[in-house]
C-alpha cells in the first residue's frame, strides 16, 4: 500500500512529528560557533590569542563587491557586532588587541570563561581560531 493510498488522517498522523520537529529546529535552533581545536588545547597552559569572525547581517560580502551606499552600512554592522560582543564578554578575563574597521572580526586574547561566552554567542560569533603568527617574535 503506497503512502498516497493511506487515508489522510494516518499521512497526516505520520508526517505531522517529522514537520514539528523540523519546524522546532529551524525555529529554535540556535548556530553554534566552530571553534578551532587549537584554542581548546592553547588555554590547557593559558590564555590564548584568538580571532573572532563575527555574523553580520546581511552577511558580509568584501567592499569591492557592494555598491557605495552599501559600504558604509556594512562598516556599521560591524561595528555593532564588535561592541555586541564586547558587551558580552564584560565580566570574563579577555583582552582586546585589535578591531577592524572592514572586516567582522575581532582579535582577542582570552581564557577558557571568555571562549564559554563566545561558544554561547553563536547567534553573533560564527568561528574563533587560534592566532597564528607569520614571524616568531625574537
Amino acid at each position: 500500500m503506497g503512502r498516497k493510498n493511506l487515508p489522510p488522517c494516518v499521512r497526516a498522523s505520520v508526517l505531522l512529528p517529522f514537520m514539528l520537529a523540523q519546524c522546532a529546529g529551524a525555529a529554535g535552533a540556535k548556530p553554534l560557533p566552530v571553534v578551532d581545536p587549537a584554542v581548546r588545547a592553547a588555554l590547557q597552559t593559558g590564555p590564548a590569542r584568538v580571532l573572532v569572525e563575527l555574523r553580520i547581517t546581511p552577511n558580509f560580502r568584501p567592499e569591492g563587491d557592494l555598491p557605495g551606499s552599501a559600504v558604509e552600512a556594512q562598516r556599521r554592522a560591524i561595528v555593532e557586532a564588535q561592541a555586541d560582543i564586547l558587551s558580552r564578554l564584560s565580566g570574563t578575563d579577555f583582552a582586546l588587541a585589535r578591531q577592524y574597521d572592514t572586516v567582522p572580526v575581532l582579535a582577542l586574547e582570552i581564557h577558557a570563561d571568555a571562549l564559554a561566552r563566545l561558544e554561547a554567542a553563536g547567534d553573533l560569533v560564527a568561528r574563533v581560531v587560534l592566532e597564528r603568527r607569520l614571524f616568531p617574535q625574537l
